[in-house]
């Protein structure tokens, strides 16, 4: 597994921190994960596409939803 560290600005607060998002090397598709905001702890919908371990985009939205 590869560590991707990015930096997210939640969707609620507008607090920026980073996430590590754990990837296999050999991973490509889209991936929806929840995570908290360690600011106000409302949920944060992550989506992102991976291709050969890398993290391309990366979206967050409301995870309430």
């Amino acid at each position: 597994m590869e560590n991707n560290e990015k930096s997210i600005t939640c969707h609620f607060c507008f607090s920026e921190f980073e996430l590590d998002l754990a990837v296999s090397p050999d991973f490509s598709g889209q991936v929806t994960e929840i995570y908290d905001c360690v600011v106000c702890c409302n949920p944060n919908k992550i989506v992102y596409e991976v291709f050969g371990g890398d993290v391309l985009t990366l979206q967050v939205s409301d995870g309430n939803e």
